[in-house]
């Protein structure tokens, strides 16, 4: 019997009071709630369930508070089949939690409360242990330190580094992450992925194929470089060739979460499944496009 792969995921672990409008309010405007949920999300933590739905062993590193928030987000995680051992709970802490708003067409919106735990997890807090039997290590920078530490070690270990700029450097830095922190993150990265804002941002290019090859240029990331850009699509750049791949039509439901499935997706086909670059952006793919036909309370049927 094959050997399930692992992998440890770092990062947002949050909970999201997700609220489903007809339409989503204007500036001064108002709108109505059709309904109101709270599910368990985050980027980190939604690639984790997923990977975890694709039969991956997924640990999930991270730091919640000890309030309502965190224990609901702990008991759904484990209940998700994902492994919470290296998830620290601060005592008298607050989690990350967001309210979404979602409207019909896939459109919707995001207001965070980072809390103050988060960004907070220390390398200290983790067991010398962690990466021992793991096989790819995923981050989107929240805790920065912590990703760092784990970063420099799995490149030590030669374990591939998976790194999600999930957000932009701005908006990083205003969570207190410098710009010096996200290019040492990108310098031990094996793959970075990120959307267009990101790569605007950094080298300046309106043109998403331009900014991405401008950036691997400017990093020299070993496998490359991924943007993942919605409805039109994703690009891999590398050293040798690019690869586009253009977005499933679906009637989309629910656009939340499609982002992190498509890079699930990805490292279960590419770094999991030994898919050749083509294979494995194909199946990213099709992972966010079903994931863009459900409601994010029908995310564990991916």
């Amino acid at each position: 019997m094959e050997k399930k792969k692992r992998v440890l995921s770092l990062g947002t672990v949050a909970m999201d009071v997700i609220l489903e409008t007809r339409e989503l309010p204007k500036e001064d405007g108002f709108g109505f709630i059709d309904s109101e949920k709270l599910l368990p999300g985050g980027s980190a933590a939604n690639l984790s369930v997923a990977l975890a739905s694709y039969g991956v062993e997924a640990y999930q590193a991270g730091k919640i508070g000890d309030d309502k928030y965190g224990d609901e987000f702990r008991r759904t995680l484990v209940e998700d089949g994902v492994c919470d051992r290296f998830l620290v709970t601060k005592p008298g802490g607050l989690t990350l939690h967001t309210f979404i708003i979602t409207a019909p067409g896939g459109k919707h919106c995001i207001i965070a409360n980072l809390g103050d735990s988060v960004l907070d997890l220390q390398p200290e807090e983790l067991p010398e242990d962690i990466l021992d039997e793991i096989d790819v290590f995923y981050t989107d920078m929240f805790s920065s330190r912590a990703s760092i530490y784990l970063g420099r070690l799995a490149k030590k270990k030669g374990i591939p580094v998976v790194y999600n700029m999930q957000c932009i450097p701005s908006f990083m830095n205003a969570c207190g992450v410098t710009m010096e922190e996200i290019e040492e993150m990108i310098s031990l990265s094996t793959i970075v992925s990120g959307g267009r804002e990101g790569y605007f941002e950094i080298t300046g290019e309106v043109d998403y194929h331009k900014g991405v090859e401008k950036f691997l240029k400017k990093y020299s990331v070993p496998q490359g470089v991924i943007c993942t850009a919605g409805d039109e699509g994703a690009l891999w750049y590398d050293a040798e060739e690019s690869i586009y791949r253009d977005a499933y039509t679906v009637e989309a439901i629910d656009t939340t979460g499609a982002g992190d499935c498509f890079l699930a997706g990805f490292i279960y086909a590419y770094f999991c499944k030994g898919m050749d670059r083509y294979g494995a952006i194909e199946f990213a793919s099709a992972s966010a496009a079903l994931k863009c036909m459900q409601k994010a309370l029908e995310q564990e049927l991916l």
